[in-house]
């Protein structure tokens, strides 16, 4: 997949200019959680859970990107990068909070773990819809239109 070239679509979600609501409700956990356990226990486990708490919710508290190409796309998150060509996902599904790709032709268990959730804004989801339903799911050809 050569990604030298600029993305068809490149979006950035950003929980705390997106929804700060969500961001605050976010620290607050963190905050009572952490309060919790270090009174409960001890500061050591405090720290530790502070630190499994915002590791936890890395969506809330670190911006993602989401680029995608003509032959691929990738997804920089804040621990790691997912590089996939258009040929690994099968299906393309409209979600509420984005569009879901998925490697399975049906919907199956295993969906949350192989397929990929795009967070993409409401005002762009169905142009990237159709976008992507043109890469990963193209129409069959027919014998006649030959």
């Amino acid at each position: 997949m050569n990604n030298d070239k600029k993305p068809v679509y490149l979006f950035v979600q950003n929980t705390l200019k997106d929804d700060p609501r969500t961001f605050f409700k976010g620290v607050l956990v963190v905050f009572l959680v952490n309060i919790f356990i270090y009174y409960m226990f001890n500061p050591t486990f405090g720290m530790i859970a502070l630190i499994l708490t915002i590791l936890s919710l890395t969506e809330i508290f670190f911006p993602f990107k989401y680029a995608l190409y003509e032959k691929g796309l990738i997804v920089d998150r804040f621990f790691y990068k997912v590089r996939h060509e258009y040929g690994y996902y099968k299906k393309v599904y409209n979600d509420k909070n984005g569009v879901f790709l998925s490697p399975y032709r049906y919907k199956t268990r295993m969906d949350s773990f192989r397929g990929i959730l795009l967070r993409i804004p409401q005002d762009k989801k169905e142009e990237v819809i159709a976008f992507l339903k043109s890469k990963i799911e193209p129409e069959p050809v027919s014998p006649e239109n030959n």
